[in-house]
């Protein structure tokens, strides 16, 4: 058998492709190929370490599962560390700042119709993203304060950019907002525009764990109808639409009550067969809503205007004080 080369290294790498921040989210990245993996959190940490190694070759078969490399697991295996990062580098954006000292280039940016015809298979960052979803956030209005807002995304190319279209049900019209999408290896960032009021929200996500049911991240702006108009952000999440089309899709966009049931509604039209006990409806609940205190972020215009004049009058005394100090040095000049 061949000698297995830069196991922890390689894991690493892999890490950083697949977008895992943890050990843990590795080993979950496995599991979902093969729920009875070799990769373990204990075996992670020995391996990465280089304390031991792996003695089963299904771990390799996993591996090549978990990043659809079609060089398959003998080359995860006993490829130097340097062809590895070159493999990787060309289906995944790894950082040019982790390639250079293993001597690898990264390759050369294509533009969104060539990522079109070689998008790098399933597991390319791009395409973890790429589809249709809905989006779900606490609602910003004042009217529906507490309440789930269902929204819905499609990324992908458009015009040749690759882009995220959002879009809301606000009274009774269906609104878009769009904006392009850049990707840095493990995140996603979108300057959205409105097509209500032309206004910009930003948008911050997470790249979904492998297989890519699942992105979360910050959405920010003003609510669209607010008289306050208060600066606002919050959580929101992507999950992937597996069983709708986008006409019937639409269909669930609006305002729901905060609560499991509303979540297992959607997921069962989505394509995710209910288990009978919410336990991933309670979970997307709890990213929603952060801590109590903190779910939804906002800028009271009242509280700024407040601390503004507050400000205001240390800068008048400022002021008094210089023009007082100015008024002594010119009566000490004509003297």
């Amino acid at each position: 058998m061949a000698r297995a080369v830069a196991i922890g290294s390689k894991l690493e790498l892999t890490a950083t492709a697949t977008g895992c921040l943890t050990r843990k989210e590795l080993c979950a990245a496995f599991a979902r190929v093969n729920p009875n993996t070799q990769l373990t959190l204990q075996n992670s940490y020995n391996w990465i370490r280089g304390r031991s190694h792996p003695r089963s070759f299904s771990l390799y078969e996993d591996w090549a599962a978990v990043l659809q490399l079609p060089e398959g697991p003998h080359f995860i295996m006993s490829s130097s560390l340097e062809e590895f990062a070159r493999v990787l580098g060309e289906r995944f954006d790894l950082p040019q700042a982790i390639l250079t000292p293993l001597g690898v280039e990264a390759r050369l940016r294509l533009s969104s119709s060539e990522l079109q015809g070689n998008d790098g298979g399933p597991w390319h960052n791009r395409a973890l993203l790429e589809g249709s979803f809905l989006a779900f956030s606490l609602a910003w209005s004042p009217t529906q304060r507490d309440r789930l807002l269902i929204g819905s995304a499609r990324i992908g190319s458009r015009n040749g950019v690759f882009t995220l279209r959002y879009f809301e049900q606000i009274l009774g019209d269906h609104v878009p907002f769009e904006g392009t999408c850049s990707l840095d290896g493990r995140t996603a960032q979108a300057v959205l525009r409105c097509d209500a009021n032309e206004a910009l929200f930003f948008m911050t996500l997470h790249l979904p764990p492998v297989p890519g049911n699942l992105a979360a991240g910050l959405f920010a702006g003003n609510a669209v109808y607010d008289p306050d108009s208060q600066p606002t952000a919050s959580a929101i999440l992507f999950v992937r639409n597996h069983g709708l089309e986008e006409e019937d899709l639409r269909k669930l966009l609006g305002y729901d009550a905060l609560e499991p049931a509303a979540l297992a509604r959607c997921l069962d039209a989505l394509g995710y067969a209910s288990s009978g006990e919410l336990e991933a409806e309670k979970a997307l609940l709890k990213l929603l809503k952060g801590s109590a205190d903190k779910a939804l972020l906002k800028l009271d215009r009242a509280a700024l205007i407040h601390v503004a004049a507050l400000l205001d009058k240390r800068r008048l005394l400022t002021l008094e004080k210089d023009g007082r100090m100015q008024e002594r040095q010119a009566q000490a000049a004509r003297l």
